[in-house]
C-alpha cells in the first residue's frame, strides 16, 4: 500500500497522536509516516511490532503454565485466570488491529472528508474543532489513567507481606515460603526471587503491563474518537438547518425570514482553526450573506443590477442564478454530509463489532470472577485494594465506550426534532422536501453494535452490570 504523510490527510492528522501511539505500543498500522526514509521506518516497525508481540504472547504464556501448576488451589486457580482474562483484552485487540487493519483503513478513508459548503464553514471548522479539543482531552485522560494504574500496581508490588502459607491436605501441616515481589503471578524457567534475575524480570513484566494497557485502551479511544466526530457532525447539522430552511423560503419569497441568518455567535475559541479566508470563486458565498445584513437595504442591494434581467441580475426572489444555485447546494450539502456520517457510523461498527463482542464477553466473566474474589475481603489491605482496583478499571474499561455510543443514538434521535422546531411549513416546497428527506433518512437512530448482538450504550453498560450479579449468585449457590 501506498504510504502517505499525515500531514496531507487532512482530517487523520487530527488522530496523528492516536495513531503514534497505537504504532510505539506495537499495533500493526504501516501507513501515515511523515520521513522522506518511510520505507526504512515501515521496516523497522514491522520487525518492532512482531518482536513486541511475541514478547506479549511470551509472557501470556508464561502466566498461562503458572495456571496450570496452580491448578489445585481454587483461590489460585481463580487468581490466575482473572490475570489471564484481564490482559486478553490486550491481546485479542492487537491481532485483531493487525489481522483487520484494512477495515481500520478504510474507515479512515471515510472519516477523512474535510468537504464543506462556504455557507456553513464557519459552523463546520467551529464543530471540528470542538470534536478535536475533545478527542486532545480524552487522549490525555486515559493515557494518565493508564500510568497511574501501572504505578498502583507496581506499588500494590511492593507492600503487603511476601510469604504465602501452604496447607499439607494429607498430613495438615502448614508451611510458608516466599514469593517474590513480582507484579504478575507467572510461572519461570529460573529462580526470580533474587538477584539481577529478579530485577530484569520485574522490568519485564513493568512492560508487559504498560504496553498490554495502551495497545487495549488506545483501539477504545479510538472507537471514542471516530464516534465524538460523529456526534460533533450530527451537532453542526442540527444547528444549520434553521438557516438552512429560511434560505429554502427565499427562493419563493422576496424578504427573508431572519435578518441574523447566518449568525453563529463567538468564534474567539477557534483561534487557529478558523476557516481560510474565502477565495475568488467564493465572492457568491459574501454576496449572500449581505443579502441578509439588512432588510431595509434589501432592494438597495442590486439596485444597480435591475436591469440585467433573471440570467445576469437579480430574480422575482432578491437572488441572482448563481446564488439560487448556491442555496439549491446547501441542500444537497445537508444531505450528503448526513449520509457521510451515516457511512462513517457504519464503517466504525464494521470494523470493531466483533472486538466489540469478544471485549463484553471477556469483562463479563472477569467481573463474575472479580465479585466472587470480593467476597473474601476482610479487611483494608493489599488484597483488597488489588481486587478493587482490578474491578473499577474492567467497568471503567466499559463504561468508556458505552458512554459515548450512548451519546450517538442521542444525538442522531434528536435529528428529526430539530427538523420539525424548524418551521418548515412556512418555507418553500424544496423546504418542505428536505424535510421530508431528513425525516425518511432519520427515522432511526445511528448505534454501533457488536457484531449485530448488543447495541453500545449505557443500557448494555446496566445489562453488563446486572449479568454479573445474576452469574455471581449462580456462581455462589454452587460454591
Amino acid at each position: 500500500m501506498q504510504m502517505m504523510k499525515y500531514k496531507q490527510q487532512g482530517l487523520v492528522a487530527d488522530l496523528m497522536p492516536n495513531i503514534r501511539i497505537m504504532q510505539f505500543t506495537g499495533h500493526f498500522f504501516f501507513q501515515y509516516y511523515n520521513d522522506a526514509g518511510g520505507s526504512n521506518i515501515k521496516l523497522f516497525h514491522k520487525i518492532y511490532c512482531f518482536a513486541h508481540l511475541g514478547l506479549i504472547l511470551l509472557q501470556f504464556s508464561l502466566c498461562g503454565l503458572n495456571l496450570f501448576f496452580e491448578r489445585d488451589d481454587v483461590d489460585d486457580m481463580t487468581a490466575n485466570t482473572i490475570t489471564l482474562l484481564f490482559f486478553a483484552h490486550s491481546l485479542t485487540k492487537l491481532i485483531y488491529a493487525a489481522v483487520r487493519s484494512k477495515m481500520f483503513y478504510r474507515t479512515l478513508g471515510v472519516w477523512n472528508n474535510p468537504n464543506s459548503h462556504p455557507l456553513f464553514a464557519e459552523s463546520n471548522a467551529r464543530y471540528h474543532a470542538i470534536a478535536l479539543s475533545k478527542n486532545r482531552r480524552l487522549l490525555t485522560c486515559v493515557i494518565a489513567a493508564t500510568l497511574i494504574s501501572v504505578l498502583a500496581w507496581t506499588g500494590l508490588t511492593f507492600m503487603g507481606d511476601s510469604v504465602k502459607t501452604i496447607v499439607d491436605k494429607e498430613t495438615n501441616e502448614t508451611t510458608t515460603i516466599e514469593i517474590p515481589r513480582l507484579m504478575l503471578r507467572s510461572w519461570y524457567p529460573y529462580d526470580a526471587s533474587h538477584g539481577m534475575a529478579h530485577v530484569a524480570t520485574l522490568i519485564y513484566q513493568f512492560y508487559w503491563i504498560l504496553v498490554c494497557l495502551m495497545d487495549a485502551n488506545m483501539m477504545d479511544v479510538l472507537l471514542c474518537s471516530w464516534l465524538l466526530f460523529a456526534c460533533e457532525q450530527i451537532q453542526h447539522l442540527k444547528q444549520i438547518m434553521k438557516p438552512l430552511i429560511e434560505l429554502s423560503a427565499t427562493l419563493d419569497t422576496v424578504v427573508p425570514h431572519s435578518n441574523d441568518l447566518f449568525k453563529a455567535g463567538s468564534t474567539d475559541h477557534l483561534r487557529d482553526n478558523q476557516p481560510p479566508p474565502p477565495s475568488e470563486n467564493d465572492v457568491l458565498d459574501m454576496d449572500l450573506r449581505g443579502i441578509y445584513s439588512n432588510r431595509q437595504d434589501f432592494t438597495a442591494t442590486f439596485r444597480s443590477t435591475t436591469g440585467l434581467g433573471f440570467s445576469g441580475g437579480v430574480g422575482p426572489n432578491g437572488l441572482t442564478k448563481k446564488q439560487e444555485i448556491l442555496v439549491r447546494s446547501a441542500i444537497k450539502y445537508w444531505v450528503e454530509r448526513h449520509k457521510h456520517v451515516v457511512r462513517l457510523v457504519t464503517a466504525v461498527g464494521d470494523t470493531y463489532g466483533f472486538a466489540l463482542l469478544i471485549h463484553m464477553l471477556i469483562a463479563t466473566i472477569t467481573l463474575t470472577l472479580l465479585a466472587y474474589q470480593a467476597t473474601k475481603i476482610s479487611g483494608f489491605d493489599v488484597y483488597s485494594l488489588g481486587v478493587m482496583g482490578y474491578i473499577l478499571y474492567s467497568l471503567g474499561q466499559v463504561f468508556l465506550f458505552c458512554i459515548f455510543g450512548n451519546r450517538l443514538i442521542e444525538e442522531s434521535s434528536s435529528v428529526m426534532d430539530a427538523a420539525y422546531s424548524c418551521q418548515w411549513y412556512d418555507g418553500s416546497e424544496e423546504a418542505k422536501t428536505f424535510v421530508q428527506i431528513v425525516c425518511q433518512q432519520c427515522q432511526k437512530a445511528m448505534t454501533i453494535s457488536g457484531a449485530k448482538f448488543f447495541t453500545v450504550s449505557l443500557d448494555l453498560f446496566a445489562s453488563v452490570v446486572g449479568a454479573v450479579v445474576t452469574y455471581f449468585m449462580v456462581l455462589m449457590q454452587l460454591g
